[in-house]
């Protein structure tokens, strides 16, 4: 009964604000996640927050880790094994849950790299060895338009989906400039507000589309109850991508999940945030 009004307020509020956040915090009412892990610490840095948790693993035998969450990239959601004697773990998986119009995304992804998280009083201090490497997605659920998918079925979907933002998030730091000088966002509004005109002039007013988008003597497509601009894809997109864009598919993950494209965009500044960070125990 608790678990059913819980998720009837967030869900109401949600429908009074357009808050893509609450649509998160609903699903992992309903799902249970919101209630699964104990938190025994906080510390708490400019950018970072690291909790100390408890939970039960997938043999429901009880553990104890990190949790390490990034102001700038809330979506994600970064464990780790406890820390020894000396503060070293290792990353174990990486949480993701990102809100859209129509519902929301959810998945967990095995991690490979290491740290360390150093306690001194009430200080803590946290610094990453190197680079973290994704590995494969064990956990997914997708919500949208009302409809759930779980299990081997949603499993595909992001495992398809993920390959797809791989090699757009690729091209898109190639073409802004690569990962040294390239385009940088203070979120993923304002992300999303530079590159729906890039990616997509069709769906946008004339006066936002780029200077080289032209109709004169252009081929079409359509998909999606769009009509693509066939000339400007080839024009712009690698052809690996030129499929995905005519087809709509690219639309979709545009507007399915934006915060996951966004994320792996600023991969490398998500792992700038991890590293040498001071935190104050709460």
């Amino acid at each position: 009964m608790r678990l059913r009004t819980f998720l009837a307020f967030f869900l109401f509020s949600f429908i009074l604000s357009g808050c893509l956040g609450l649509v998160e915090t609903a699903g992992r009412v309903a799902d249970g996640s919101a209630f699964s892990v104990k938190t025994t610490a906080r510390y708490r840095g400019k950018t970072v927050e690291i909790r100390e948790i408890r939970f039960k693993n997938k043999d429901k035998q009880p553990e104890q880790g990190l949790l390490i969450i990034l102001d700038d990239f809330p979506f994600f959601q970064f464990r780790t094994t406890r820390p020894d004697l000396n503060g070293s773990f290792f990353f174990t998986s990486l949480h993701y849950m990102g809100g859209t119009y129509s519902g929301w995304n959810e998945w967990t992804q095995t991690l490979a790299g290491s740290g360390a998280f150093r306690i001194s009083g009430n200080i803590a201090y946290l610094d990453i060895n190197g680079s973290i490497e994704a590995g494969a997605f064990t956990s997914a659920k997708i919500l949208h338009n009302g409809g759930k998918r779980a299990g081997e079925e949603a499993l595909a979907s992001v495992r398809i989906r993920a390959d797809r933002i791989a090699a757009l998030a690729e091209w898109m730091r190639a073409f802004s400039g690569g990962l040294a000088n390239g385009q940088r966002f203070s979120d993923v509004e304002a992300f999303e507000a530079y590159w729906k005109p890039i990616l997509f002039p069709e769906l946008v007013t004339p006066g936002r589309r780029p200077s080289t988008y032209t109709e004169t003597g252009a081929e079409w497509s359509r998909a999606e109850d769009v009509r693509w601009n066939r000339t400007y894809t080839r024009s712009l997109f690698p052809e690996t991508l030129r499929p995905i864009r005519d087809s709509g598919a690219l639309m979709r993950d545009f507007e399915e999940a934006p915060a996951w494209l966004y994320c792996v965009y600023e991969w490398r500044s998500v792992e700038a945030v991890l590293k040498e960070n001071n935190l104050i125990k709460q």
